[in-house]
């Protein structure tokens, strides 16, 4: 080696050793860029990427060897061979082309094969160069030195390449290092190679000091403009596609109405949290489900729905404080993410964002008052995880909107123990409608004044086997959110049809249709087939519905209803007095009966009020020559009242709880008489 170093210090130009040296360091940090283009490109485009990273690293080659050349101090006259000076280069780049291509390929165990490829390529251009340099003079060739020159070039160039594949910036550089290195070591151990017997059998001189310094100057600023112009090329596409990544990334992460975090951002907030394990103690995971917002929705649009997620979303944003995170869940569900070292901290939060619904939001076109119910599950005791932490946080949101509490709830162990319970009710629920496990009981209805019965009303009761008589109240819906309501409805509609088919009286049977059944578009073939099958005659069947069911597709509700009344079936407005109780609902369809709620009837005894209203919908309903029977009669007073008023028959535990038995009709005439009794007495005394 001690050779090498005397051929640089003492054969050379030691200004154009440094110029070439520079070619190289500048030509390798540029190959470093392009060669990152190649493994980022797509199939498209990654032809493109290996010719211009082929060209600018032979183009560096090329420029390292020729100024290095023009820098060496031969002694004789020198000249070049233009033809095999300029096919040097192309050597250079030919061979440099497979080599790219073979090291950034999908297999990482051959970038090392594609390094020596490329080390082979430096190797050829030297020496196709050193052909090119003609001397007057007999050049004789160590052929040890030419071995280790290949051998270190391509060796330098392979571990270069390799390092070049790590996602580390620091050995990037260090790949830049080692490229520059093999070109480097290839040309000066090739040049020690060579060895000159000076001849000087020619007079004329060959290149002077002087073209050689301006040949080598010229070349080394046309090779670094042109590798600047390839490099410069990479890093404006890996900054166009750098660009591009952070818009998809944030557009993956970010809900594109309110331009919040998203359930995704959300998991990934908790996660990091969670392993930086620094700074504060505790974490609370804050879940929020907003109330009254359906009904902007249905009152306004979804446009003035989307309009007050923005204006909510923007009022939580400017709530936050550092240490707050807040993302949309998506729909009308949004999630907060508190770090904190006291509770205080958490309850101050809580304040917070309490104060971002007391004040209603006022649009241009309507305004909107809207609360939210609050669940909250606290890390560590909570959960450590980003799933566990929301399905906690969401346990207890559930609990709030169950209560129709307005005020946060906290996660407690028994939660999960009443989810576990419901979803095995569930799984049993199932099971049940596939098997039919119901049984109908029945509650009489009976004309006012008569006492006779004009009808019963269907009531699905399951008894199940070990919980004994589950209530309705909790599997109907339990069955609506599981999708099984359709199903259990048609098993209704198909029983009430058979057995009041058998009752000895001819007694008409009313049956109550959800709104998910009603807008069933196999709804009318249900019927028609029951009624076909159990015999009963159409008149028989009353179906009951509420206006809220009408309210979801007013006009394939009405459609269906019309269906519904073509075989023959009578229709009921249920729950009259509560919900929208909309007059135009009564316009447009004629009804057979409307039926006033209990919750309604129950404050007739002591509101005046009450009664009013009570004679004004009797009024309304003997107008439109519509039956209005009252339910939920439980009290003789009760009774009295809407017989005053008017009301053709009543439903109540007075006449008749409901029962598997039906009700003798003797009973019921003797409850009315006595009813009318009693009434007449308060007349006299009055």
């Amino acid at each position: 080696m001690i050779d090498v170093v005397t051929c640089i210090a003492r054969e050379h130009d030691l200004r154009l050793v440094g110029l070439a040296i520079l070619v190289a360091l500048v030509g390798s940090a540029a190959t470093v860029q392009l060669f990152g283009r190649i493994l980022a490109s797509s199939r498209k485009s990654r032809a493109g990427w290996i010719i211009l990273s082929s060209v600018g690293t032979g183009t560096m080659v090329w420029c390292t060897h020729f100024v290095a050349m023009m820098g060496f101090e031969a002694g004789v006259p020198v000249t070049l061979d233009p033809e095999l000076t300029l096919g040097s280069l192309g050597v250079a780049i030919v061979l440099a082309a497979p080599g790219l291509a073979v090291a950034a390929g999908r297999d990482r165990a051959l970038t090392a094969y594609g390094g020596v490829i490329v080390g082979f390529a430096i190797s050829a251009m030297h020496y196709t160069g050193m052909l090119a340099y003609r001397l007057d003079g007999i050049v004789e060739w160590r052929w040890s030195y030419v071995a280790l020159s290949v051998l270190l070039s391509s060796a330098l160039s392979a571990a270069a390449f390799v390092t070049f594949r790590s996602e580390r910036p620091r050995r990037r550089v260090a790949g830049g290092l080692l490229l520059g290195l093999a070109v480097a070591a290839l040309h000066f151990i090739g040049m020690a190679a060579m060895k000159i017997h000076v001849l000087a059998l020619h007079t004329e001189s060959g290149l002077s000091e002087l073209a050689m310094m301006q040949l080598a100057m010229g070349t080394a600023c046309a090779g670094m403009l042109f590798i600047g112009c390839a490099a410069m090329s990479a890093l404006i596409d890996g900054q166009t596609q750098s660009d591009a990544y952070r818009r998809m990334r944030r557009m993956a992460l970010h809900d594109g109405l309110t331009d919040l975090p998203n359930r995704l951002c959300f998991n990934e907030e908790i996660a990091l949290r969670r392993e930086r394990q620094t700074g504060t103690a505790h974490m609370a995971v804050v879940m929020l489900d907003l109330s009254r917002f359906k009904g902007v929705n249905d009152t306004y649009g979804h446009q003035a729905g989307d309009q007050l997620l923005v204006a909510l979303a923007a009022r939580m944003t400017d709530a936050l404080a550092p240490g707050e995170f807040i993302a949309r869940l998506g729909g009308d569900e949004f999630a907060a993410l508190v770090s904190y070292d006291d509770r205080t901290e958490l309850d101050r939060f809580l304040e917070r964002l309490g104060d971002v619904y007391a004040a209603p939001f006022v649009f241009e076109r309507f305004s909107a008052s809207i609360v939210a119910n609050i669940g909250i599950a606290l890390a560590p005791q909570d959960g450590r995880d980003a799933d566990t932490l929301l399905a906690r946080a969401d346990l207890a949101m559930y609990r709030a909107k169950g209560e129709h509490s307005q005020a946060p709830c906290f996660y407690d162990p028994a939660m999960d123990d009443a989810a576990r319970d419901r979803r095995d009710l569930a799984c049993e629920l199932r099971d049940a409608v596939a098997r039919g496990s119901f049984e109908l009981h029945y509650q009489v209805q009976v004309s006012v004044g008569s006492g006779e019965i004009s009808g019963y009303e269907a009531l699905v009761r399951w008894r199940h086997p070990t919980r004994g008589l589950v209530s309705p109240l909790d599997f109907i819906p339990l069955a609506e959110e599981i999708g099984e309501i359709v199903p259990l409805s048609n098993w209704i509609i198909a029983q009430a049809c058979f057995e009041a088919a058998l009752w000895p009286g001819r007694h008409p049977v009313a049956v109550n249709l959800s709104p998910h059944h009603l807008a069933d578009p196999g709804l009318t073939d249900t019927v028609r087939r029951a009624l076909a099958d159990s015999g009963l005659a159409p008149a028989r069947l009353t179906l009951e519905l509420t206006e809220s069911a009408i309210i979801r597709d007013r006009h394939y509700a009405l459609e269906q209803m019309r269906a519904l009344k073509g075989l023959g079936v009578g229709l009921a407005l249920d729950d009259f007095g509560v919900g929208y109780s909309s007059l135009d609902v009564l316009r447009s369809f004629s009804f057979d009966r409307i039926k006033l709620d209990k919750s309604f009837v129950d404050a007739i005894e002591g509101d005046g009020q009450a009664v009013a209203i009570l004679r004004s919908i009797v009024g309304l309903g003997a107008s439109l020559q519509i039956q209005v029977l009252a339910e939920g009669i439980e009290t003789e007073g009760q009774y009295r009242i809407v017989a005053r008023e008017g009301c053709s028959a009543i439903q109540g535990y007075l006449v008749g709880k409901p029962s598997r038995e039906l009700v003798d009709a003797g009973r019921t005439r003797s409850i009315i008489a006595r009813a009318q009794a009693a009434t007449e007495a308060t007349s006299l005394v009055a």
